[in-house]
C-alpha cells in the first residue's frame, strides 16, 4: 500500500469518526440537560468503575460511510485510468503531439545535463537520498486487520 493510499485511509477514518462522533454529541444533547464533557477523558482509561463511556463513533454510520467513500474512490480511479489511456491515445496517434513531444524529449536532455554537471545539485540529492535511507516506515497492519476492515465494510 502506498504512502499516499495510507494517508488518505486514515484521513477517511478520521473523518467517519469525527462525524459519529458529532452526530452522537447531537443525539446526547437532545436527551440530557447538560452536554457531556469531553475534556481529556475521551482518550483516558482513567474511568471511575460503573460510569459509562460512549463510543466514539457509531459502527452503522462509519461503516456506510466508509463504503460511500470507496465507492467514490473506486469512480475516480476508473476515471482517471480513462483519462491516461485517452491521453496515451492522442500521444500515439496524433502528429503534432509526436513531432513536439520529440523535440521536448531533446531539450529536456540537455537540461538534464545541464543540471547534472551542477556540483551544488548532486549534493543537494546526495543529502536527500541519504535522508530517505533513514526514514521510518510505517508499519503494515496485520493481515487480520485489514481484512477485518473489508469484511465491516461489505456488510
Amino acid at each position: 500500500m502506498t504512502g499516499f493510499k495510507t494517508i488518505k485511509i486514515l484521513s477517511v477514518i478520521a473523518l467517519s469518526s469525527t462525524l459519529c462522533f458529532a452526530a452522537d454529541n447531537k443525539k446526547d444533547a437532545k436527551q440530557a440537560a447538560t452536554p457531556p464533557s469531553v475534556s481529556g477523558a475521551f482518550f483516558s482509561t482513567n474511568v471511575a468503575a460503573g460510569s459509562a463511556k460512549g463510543a466514539p463513533f457509531s459502527a452503522e454510520i462509519s461503516a456506510d460511510f466508509i463504503k460511500k467513500v470507496m465507492e467514490t474512490s473506486a469512480r475516480i480511479e476508473e476515471c482517471k485510468k480513462q483519462i491516461a489511456e485517452r491521453q496515451a491515445y492522442l500521444y500515439e496517434s496524433n502528429p503534432k503531439i509526436k513531432a513536439m513531444r520529440s523535440e521536448l524529449i531533446d531539450m529536456q536532455k540537455k537540461i538534464n545535463e545541464i543540471l547534472n554537471s551542477d556540483k551544488d545539485l548532486a549534493d543537494l540529492r546526495m543529502n536527500r537520498d541519504i535522508l530517505w535511507t533513514t526514514m521510518p516506515v510505517l508499519p503494515k497492519p496485520p493481515r487480520e486487520q485489514q481484512m477485518g476492515m473489508r469484511g465491516q465494510i461489505g456488510k
